[in-house]
This record gives structure tokens, sequence and C-alpha cells, in this order.
């Protein structure tokens, strides 16, 4: 814990601009490769950060993911507590705002998004108990959110909880595949997003 917050004061002691390209960098590299098979090598390449001051920072690996994923996850519960939702919202129109809300975070930290895909997955033990408290609460604000819609359409079929997990699994692979373009592009991932949550509510209807 000592080694965390001496961290924290370090890095925060950085020029803003330095902070978000090494946060970019991490992001990044752990976003497409996880935890266990991110390289710091590359941090380094696309951050254009000098390895020794990734070092001086960061003592471990662990740590640096710890506080790269507490990070984001924060800066993702802001973005959520800025939805101003009236109880019974259209389900499928709130989810696609949720979306967008991902979208925003782009400008600022390009692959937060998949990021945030990709701590949900993590199953490291040590980097998973080292995040749980920040995880956790993003999960249960992302639930709460969405449990303000109206889930009456969804729940006249039986099997509803599998169309939200197809859902939400399908979304997360069109995220995932905006990534391997060699440029991600806001508008057209928004624009399949909208294309899938029309074709569900035509299935359901």
């Amino acid at each position: 814990m000592g080694e965390g917050q001496s961290m924290n004061e370090k890095f925060y002691s950085l020029k803003k601009e330095k902070q978000d390209k090494m946060l970019n960098g991490a992001m990044q590299i752990f976003a497409l490769y996880g935890y266990r098979h991110a390289s710091t090598d590359e941090m380094v390449r696309v951050s254009g950060v000098s390895k020794g001051l990734w070092f001086h920072y960061f003592e471990s690996k662990a740590g640096l993911y710890a506080f790269v994923a507490s990070y984001g996850l924060k800066y993702a519960m802001i973005e959520l507590s800025m939805r101003t939702v009236r109880q019974g919202a259209d389900y499928f129109a709130l989810r696609y705002e949720v979306e967008e809300g991902k979208m925003r975070m782009l400008d600022k930290y390009p692959y937060l998004p998949l990021f945030l895909d990709s701590i949900a997955r993590e199953d490291d033990e040590e980097v998973v108990e080292m995040i749980k408290e920040p995880r956790e609460k993003y999960a249960e604000q992302l639930q709460q959110l969405l449990l303000q819609a109206d889930y009456a359409p969804l729940k006249a079929h039986d099997d509803y909880l599998l169309l939200i997990d197809m859902l939400n699994y399908t979304l997360e692979a069109l995220l995932a595949n905006g990534y391997r373009s060699p440029v991600f592009s806001k508008e057209r991932y928004l624009t399949e997003v909208q294309k899938h949550i029309q074709a569900l509510k035509k299935l359901i209807a």
C-alpha cells in the first residue's frame, strides 16, 4: 500500500501531458494484450516515454496495471455519473447512450473503452485482487444506471437475460473489431451499435 501511495504522489507530480502519454501507452497495451502478455517495452514504444521513467514511477508491472486500471475505472465512473436518466427510460435507448459515453472517452483516452472490456475479463489473481474495489464499483454503477430502464418489452420473453447477454457480447465484439481498423471511427462504431440494437428490437417485437 505504501508503494501505491508514493507511486501516486510521484506520478501526479509529472506534467499532465506526460501523465497522459504514459496512461494512454499503458491503456493501449493492456487493452490489446491483457495483463499477462502486455509488454512494458511496447508501452515505451507507443508512448515515447523512456523506460527509465516508467520504472521510476512504477516499480512493478502489477503496480502499473492496478494504478492504470483504477484510474480508467474511476474516469469511466465520472462519465457514467453525468448520465441523467428518467425512471422507465427505454432500455435500448439507454444502452445506446452508454456506448455514446464510451465514445466521449476516446478524445482523452483513445483505448479506454477497449481497456474497460479487458478489465472486466481480466483473471490474473494478483491484479484482480488489486483492482477488486474499483472494478466492482464500476460494474455496480453501470448496473444501477441500466436498472432505471423499462425492461417490460424484454421481460415478455422468458430468455430475456440471454438476450441482454447477447447484446453485450455483440457490442463488445463490435468494439474490438473497431480497434482492429487502422483508425478507430466513433461514427462507424455507433452506427453499427444502432443497427444491432434495432435488429434485436425487431426480433423481440
